[in-house]
């Protein structure tokens, strides 16, 4: 099992212009509101309601969990996505925004 917040090494910190540039996208913006809205603290890939090609779709995760803004755990086949704990101590207003949008 592979959790990529808990297994790399913090490197590069958290900023908010990466995370302002990841959510400037409507469907990265759509996937982090529907983990906040979401039932449980992860949901797969496959939970989430896009209009896009899953690879195009699989493309705009990576952009959010390279930001920081989501974590991705693997599960054999699946993945399964989070919001990132270190976004909500850090920027939890930015979080309360996209709730509420």
């Amino acid at each position: 099992m592979l959790d990529i917040c808990l297994t790399m090494k913090e490197t590069k910190k958290i900023t908010l212009d990466k995370i302002m540039k990841a959510l400037g996208d409507p469907i990265r913006l759509s996937a982090v509101q529907q983990l906040i809205h979401a039932d449980k603290s992860e949901i797969t890939c496959g939970e989430f309601d896009y209009a896009v090609q899953k690879a195009t779709f699989s493309h705009h995760i990576k952009i959010l969990v390279d930001a920081k803004i989501l974590c991705a755990r693997s599960e054999g086949v699946r993945k399964f996505l989070s919001i990132n704990p270190e976004i909500k101590k850090s920027y939890p207003n930015i979080l309360e925004a996209i709730k509420n949008s």
